[in-house]
């Protein structure tokens, strides 16, 4: 599996979240985050379904952001949890103890608690400023990734937050697992063939499996 991005969905998007899913997949997509801050729960519930059901029929990972109970509801492959969404114990508790549990981190105080959580992986953001996330936290230094990298360490962390397909370089300079993309994902004329190509460039920098 190549484990070196993280292709995120979006509401801004004219597809829906299960079509990106399949966009993402088809251009080579493994690792794929189901992210809606806006979708009504009923038509979330209805997009996840056939994502999920879309990424296991291709051995892809898919994990939904936010909503513990969804993910349980929809048997996805995993949770991500933001500030407010509640623990990792207490995700722990509602799914099955083979679910991925991600979670978001923008400080080193808040490294130094995740550490404690135990999460599967890490979010480490925002690198730069984005147009698809309000509110966002500072930006950080390269030296403050780096330390937020070492405190969570042996914990996979994806770098989020503004990146480009020019970005992955920051993979080796930065230590960390892999990036999480979204806008440059949907930067070209077709979302699979702009996935296809920073899939392809991605591979050069793709480390060992982790799930």
């Amino acid at each position: 599996m190549n484990n070196s991005i993280m292709c995120l969905t979006r509401d801004s998007s004219e597809y829906s979240h299960d079509q990106q899913v399949k966009d993402f997949i088809q251009g080579g997509g493994q690792f794929i985050q189901l992210r809606s801050k806006s979708l009504p729960s009923e038509v979330l519930y209805q997009q996840a379904n056939r994502a999920v059901t879309y990424a296991k029929a291709y051995q892809a990972k898919l994990i939904i952001n936010d909503h513990i109970e969804l993910t349980r509801k929809v048997d996805a492959h995993g949770v991500h949890l933001g500030a407010n969404d509640g623990s990792v114990a207490k995700a722990r508790k509602i799914l099955s103890s083979k679910k991925i549990i991600g979670k978001t981190v923008h400080s080193i105080e808040e490294a130094l608690c995740a550490k404690k959580d135990k999460p599967d992986y890490v979010g480490m953001g925002p690198y730069r400023t984005s147009s698809t996330k309000i509110n966002l936290r500072p930006v950080l230094t390269n030296y403050q990734f780096q330390q937020i990298v070492k405190i969570l360490d042996p914990i996979p962390v994806y770098l989020i937050g503004g990146l480009c397909k020019d970005d992955f370089p920051l993979i080796e300079s930065l230590g960390v697992q892999g990036l999480a993309l979204c806008s440059a994902l949907f930067s070209g004329k077709n979302l699979m063939d702009q996935t296809r190509l920073i899939v392809n460039k991605s591979r050069a920098y793709s480390r060992l499996t982790i799930y």
